[in-house]
């Protein structure tokens, strides 16, 4: 096993103990052996980084372990995973969510696709769970809205064929680690949420082209480690980084105006009792933070 062709797999556990099982299993039957996991435990407060060690072992499936002694966010951890990555050679690397369910073929068709196919960044089809839904059929960036842009079942967008795209989260993400060395890793400011946005903004600022490819899929069971989108952590994080994000990618007079469209697209949040508290600790949090 040559680390030339060898992919690693960079999934970040937190509190996902109930994934891990499918995660496991869709791996430990893939037809392409050649890959490694990398596994990034952020100070789980349930069994995942226990679980994620007996279900490696039962089902065969290659992996390094990193054992945080703190949450240190999705952001922190990939950015782990690929340092650990890079450490071993191997130029490959996919980061990949932990609530998916695959084929067995999907390393084979990653290898075929991305790694042969010559593409450096490269992402593909995400079904919401086990209905014929997608999650993700393709993607663009937003300037006016300031955000990452699904193509879902409900709109018209959604790819039927291989194209560029300008994003994509990083639930399944192809990256050759020469593009790291263009544009940087996850910036560890976001913690969770916008890390990918920002991440595909700065590739397409790089000129690095992201592939979407439809003709790959996976399912993806969407977590909830973070409480929902209407908790109030996801309140706060979200609106703390929607305007890290303004602040650090934005010049202007275009900073000024999108940033009065951010602070419209709050208002609702804003004149709800219950969400009015930690929007507002996000928006102070976002311009007392170094952009």
């Amino acid at each position: 096993m040559s680390a030339a062709a060898r992919i690693a797999l960079v999934t970040v556990l937190f509190n996902c103990e109930k994934h891990l099982p499918l995660f496991f299993e869709c791996l430990g039957r893939q037809s392409d052996r050649d890959f490694v996991v990398v596994v990034i435990d952020n100070l789980s407060r349930d069994a995942s980084l226990a679980r994620a060690r007996e279900l490696a072992q039962s089902h065969g499936v290659p992996c390094e372990f990193i054992a945080n002694d703190a949450n240190l966010g999705i952001a922190v951890g990939n950015n782990q995973g690929i340092e650990r990555a890079r450490a071993m050679g191997l130029q490959h690397v996919v980061l990949l969510n932990n609530d998916i369910g695959c084929g067995d073929d999907l390393v084979a068709r990653i290898r075929e696709r991305a790694i042969v196919g010559g593409h450096h960044a490269w992402t593909c089809l995400a079904y919401y769970g086990d209905s014929l839904q997608r999650w993700y059929g393709g993607g663009r960036l937003s300037y006016w809205l300031a955000r990452g842009i699904h193509y879902d079942q409900a709109t018209s967008e959604a790819i039927d064929a291989p194209v560029s795209v300008t994003y994509a989260p990083t639930c399944l993400m192809y990256l050759h680690a020469s593009v790291f060395d263009r544009v940087g890793q996850m910036d560890p400011r976001y913690f969770v949420y916008y890390d990918d946005t920002d991440f595909c903004f700065r590739m397409w600022q790089a000129g690095v082209a992201l592939t979407y490819d439809p003709t790959v899929s996976f399912r993806h069971y969407v977590g909830g480690s973070s409480g929902g989108d209407l908790s109030d952590f996801f309140l706060r994080i979200s609106t703390r980084n929607k305007f890290i994000y303004i602040r650090k990618n934005y010049r202007y007079p275009g900073r000024a105006i999108v940033t009065l469209i951010a602070i419209a697209s709050k208002l609702a949040q804003l004149l709800s009792n219950k969400r009015r508290g930690p929007t507002l600790a996000g928006l102070r949090d976002a311009f007392t933070a170094n952009p």
